[in-house]
């Protein structure tokens, strides 16, 4: 009976561990993820916009919560009518 007790508990054990570790090496590779984007400079953001829009860049702010993370560009169009464009801060693409 004790034989049967050890052997079911180290196999507990052992699951348990190797659950715990699986878990540890995907978070490392969310992490990872979330670290590969060094977003571009807020100007390139604002240059961005402004060429994609033909319109006076009225401001710029990161949105790090995003994914991708995107920066939020305040674009004043030459009717006057203010509008928003969001650029990809990791390659500084134009989403919209």
């Amino acid at each position: 009976m004790k034989y049967i007790l050890f052997i079911f508990l180290a196999t507990s054990a052992l699951l348990l561990g190797t659950a715990e570790a699986a878990g540890v090496r995907l978070d490392t590779k969310i992490e990872r993820k979330e670290q590969a984007c060094v977003p571009i400079g807020k100007s390139a953001a604002m240059s961005a916009a402004a060429q994609h829009t033909n319109g006076r860049v009225l401001s710029a702010s990161l949105n790090m919560n995003r994914r991708p993370p995107v920066y939020r560009v305040k674009v004043l169009s030459s009717s006057g009518r203010v509008s928003y464009v969001l650029v990809d801060a990791c390659n500084g693409r134009v989403i919209r």
